[in-house]
């Protein structure tokens, strides 16, 4: 079955009177332009879901009524890429409930030799989360027609759920997901690792070769759970959401660094740190041109933090 076959029986699950032929050239036009969109990768991915092996995820969620395991392995990893912000990892397993584990690679981004650990392999037992990045969403003519010049109302907005529930909720109005994080909470750390299911790779972190690994301060596996419940349902593009998870994995950014991580320009990375601290995201000190962005943390102390396994 080709993958736009795979993709239009994806999003049948959804309602049927949300599947036209509007709805379906729409689909089409959005998995083509993100398979046009070779971006770089870290390492290829195989599925085995429910104890069966599957060439995508897609495969399996017109198989299975049900996800009671997950079981992503990595392969061929590219060691000559940049790692700095990702993680080298050999499985990450998924069960009901959130509850399961990985195992990982001791990479040091901030060694020289940093591959010179990578033979010793590490496994922990985990929290696993998972929400969309890139998802499409079927709407028909005539659900466009109701509501010419604007966006129809929401009918999927991404929490940070479990593997199952993410994909419980995708299937219910037929979204088809095409990148998901997934988060993984050990007791010491939290990983995140960007899925391409189209493509079946592990995304690289756009942070790579540009930011320098000591410009990174990791924080407690709590306060990446609230990050990452804000982040998965933030109404905001790539761009803004990603230069959020910067300044939040910082001692705090100027407009220049943002402009110089991202190669974008000084004024967009202004404007884009400006809409951030307007949604009470980020807090800024200084006077401009010198003016620093930093995290909220009054918006981190008040998360709820879920019990670890």
């Amino acid at each position: 079955m080709e993958i736009l076959e795979k993709c239009r029986s994806v999003i049948e699950h959804g309602p049927k009177s949300e599947i036209d032929e509007y709805s379906l050239k729409e689909m089409k036009k959005y998995v083509k332009s993100h398979l046009h969109n070779d971006g770089p990768y870290l390492s290829e991915l195989a599925f085995l879901i429910n104890g069966r092996q599957y060439e995508h995820i897609y495969d399996a969620l017109i198989a299975e009524d049900d996800v009671e395991t997950i079981d992503i392995r990595f392969l061929k990893p590219k060691l000559d890429e940049v790692w700095d912000f990702d993680a080298p990892t050999q499985t990450i397993k998924m069960m009901k409930g959130g509850f399961g584990g990985i195992a990982f690679f001791n990479y040091d981004p901030k060694a020289l030799d940093k591959w010179a650990k990578a033979g010793e392999l590490i496994e922990k037992k985990a929290m696993i989360r998972a929400f969309p990045v890139d998802f499409f969403v079927p709407r028909s003519i005539a659900t466009m027609s109701k509501h010419l010049g604007e966006d129809p109302p929401d009918v999927l907005i991404p929490q940070l759920w479990t593997m199952e529930s993410m994909l419980k909720n995708m299937r219910e109005v037929g979204a088809l997901p095409i990148t998901v994080r997934i988060c993984a909470y050990t007791k010491e750390e939290r990983f995140a690792y960007d899925i391409d299911l189209l493509r079946n790779r592990l995304l690289r972190d756009p942070r790579a070769g540009r930011m320098q690994p000591t410009q990174r301060v990791r924080r407690s596996p709590e306060e990446y759970f609230y990050f990452d419940r804000i982040y998965a349902s933030l109404k905001m593009g790539h761009l803004p959401k990603a230069i959020f998870e910067a300044v939040f994995e910082s001692d705090g950014l100027t407009a220049s660094d943002i402009s110089h991580f991202f190669r974008i320009t000084t004024e967009m990375a202004v404007n884009n740190l400006k809409a951030l601290e307007k949604r009470g995201l980020l807090n800024v000190e200084g006077k401009p041109p010198f003016e620093t962005y930093g995290v909220t943390h009054e918006i981190l102390e008040k998360g709820a933090w879920e019990s670890k396994t």
